[in-house]
């Protein structure tokens, strides 16, 4: 009994700590961090959910952040595949570069570099924080890199403001998921 209250006390203590690293980054930079706390369980599964992971092998994660959604892909796709997980906020950059996996290569750089191509993009920018040109920059370089593949990205928002940005380059659908804080909006996006 013992043990399992020191296990819970661990878990509470590391939950706290993960959400004042996101709160400390939040307030230091709200314009690239865009969430004072880090995505829920629901919030990632609906996102994993949108692919077919039998055929994915090439793989983006745009604003990783410390690593919530990246551990899940991770542990998702197929020994053969590889992430690029693009963030530029040092200490979440510092968080991704402890994860050990072959597969995963971390860009400490903005996604408007993204190259090669894709099955499929996870994207986590808070696109209204961003400056406009920047996530335009993004939206159309995520496009392009996802033509050759057919590929789609997977876009969570917390607000439905973004729609007409993403019908620019994109055809979507979305799903809501409300076990999140705040609740959120996840986008299918196809490329046009």
């Amino acid at each position: 009994m013992l043990n399992a209250t020191r296990l819970t006390i661990n878990a509470t203590k590391i939950t706290i700590k993960n959400q004042f690293s996101y709160l400390q980054n939040f307030i230091s930079s709200p314009r690239t961090v865009g969430t004072l706390a880090p995505s829920s369980p629901w919030l990632c599964r609906a996102m994993l959910n949108q692919v077919d992971w039998s055929k994915t092998l090439n793989i983006a994660e745009l604003g990783a952040a410390d690593g919530v959604l990246t551990k899940r892909i991770l542990d998702t796709m197929r020994a053969d595949a590889q992430l690029q997980a693009f963030e530029i906020q040092p200490n979440f950059v510092h968080k991704l570069n402890m994860l050990d996996d072959q597969r995963l290569q971390v860009m400490a750089h903005s996604a408007e570099h993204l190259t090669g191509d894709f099955d499929v993009v996870f994207s986590c920018l808070p696109l209204l924080s961003i400056p406009v040109r920047t996530s335009m920059r993004i939206l159309q370089r995520t496009q392009q890199r996802l033509k050759q593949n057919n590929g789609v990205m997977i876009q969570f928002q917390y607000s439905h403001l973004s729609e007409k940005m993403l019908s620019r380059y994109f055809t979507w659908k979305k799903i809501r998921v409300v076990k999140n804080f705040p609740p959120a909006l996840v986008y299918i996006c196809k490329p046009i």
